[in-house]
């Protein structure tokens, strides 16, 4: 990774001097890592870990998720006996950030599609922000899917199914049915860098396009089982423009019966490269290493989704002991 790199790509974002100063020093440093822990149903009423915790913030955190201090934390959340009984889940703190439009729906989800879930952290998410009332997680890559099964299950989160099913799967299998999807879509992952994690090939043109191919297949299938009213919450891990913007730009060509939803909360960090309401985390902004985030609804009114097939729910989760 060269300075070079990271000063053209800052160059591609619209960042001010002074933000491509702190851009370029936090991508050095590789020290932006920051973890946040999500308070699971398994954990004892009022529970609070035996860890260094605070509240996340206000306008974007929830009263279930709390903030581990930056840098190194000296033991490890999950080498703790309170991890294995399930009663948290870690994950970066961005990821939380990410899923902060989720406040913004106007229902409780009937239901939920996380369509690359593992490892089970946006599913976790969704479940503690706004609980739908059936979920589906998915995973196509069965490693992972074991990954994402032992997560939900050490957890207890009992209204959840998975499945291991490819977008185009999905989009033939269950149009319209489901009024909340969530797209974590897989993408070339240059926040790794952030946290000082080796991501050769990143910034690469051929690896950045690829992942935007990629990610606009699984949105327009994901945009095929929304029912209409619902909501697509769009999300990476990456910086690159082509893996974010210009990929919601591209569905809303595609469907203009999709818009964006403005997040008043998260208005400091709206994107300079488009009027559409889109959101960058950044890693000077001390929240993590740094994500994307965009939430969009499809024209409607109140979601009525169609019956989910049976058989795409025969894996359901049923809750571990501790």
């Amino acid at each position: 990774m060269s300075s070079s790199q990271i000063l053209k790509l800052a160059r591609k974002l619209e960042l001010t001097a002074e933000q491509e100063r702190d851009f370029l020093d936090a991508m050095q440093a590789g020290n932006r890592s920051r973890s946040a822990l999500v308070i699971t149903p398994k954990a004892p009423e009022g529970y609070r870990p035996p860890l260094p915790t605070k509240d996340t913030p206000q306008e974007w955190g929830h009263s279930s998720i709390l903030a581990l201090p930056s840098g190194e934390a000296e033991t490890k959340p999950g080498s703790l006996p309170d991890y294995e009984c399930g009663y948290y889940y870690p994950l970066d703190l961005s990821s939380v950030w990410e899923t902060a439009p989720l406040a913004h729906l106007p229902f409780r989800p009937e239901r939920c599609l996380d369509m690359c879930a593992a490892p089970g952290g946006k599913s976790i998410l969704a479940q503690t922000r706004v609980s739908p009332q059936e979920h589906v997680s998915n995973e196509v890559n069965p490693k992972r899917l074991g990954i994402l099964r032992h997560n939900l299950l050490r957890c207890g989160f009992t209204n959840l199914y998975t499945q291991r099913l490819r977008p185009d799967q999905w989009a033939e299998l269950a149009p319209g049915c489901f009024d909340l999807i969530l797209a974590d879509a897989p993408c070339s992952g240059q926040s790794l860098l952030a946290k000082g994690i080796p991501n050769p090939g990143c910034f690469n043109s051929s690896v950045t396009g690829g992942n935007a191919k990629r990610q606009r297949g699984i949105l327009l299938a994901a945009l095929r089982c929304l029912a209409p009213g619902g909501f697509l919450l769009y999300t990476t891990c990456t910086y690159a423009p082509e893996e974010n913007e210009r990929n919601v730009l591209y569905l809303l060509k595609r469907h203009p019966d999709l818009h964006t939803v403005t997040v008043p909360e998260l208005e400091h960090f709206r994107s300079s490269l488009t009027q559409e309401a889109c959101y960058r985390l950044m890693p000077f902004h001390g929240a993590g290493a740094g994500g994307f985030t965009c939430l969009l609804r499809k024209e409607g009114g109140h979601p009525l989704p169609l019956s989910l097939p049976d058989e795409l729910k025969a894996w359901p989760i049923h809750a571990m002991n501790c």
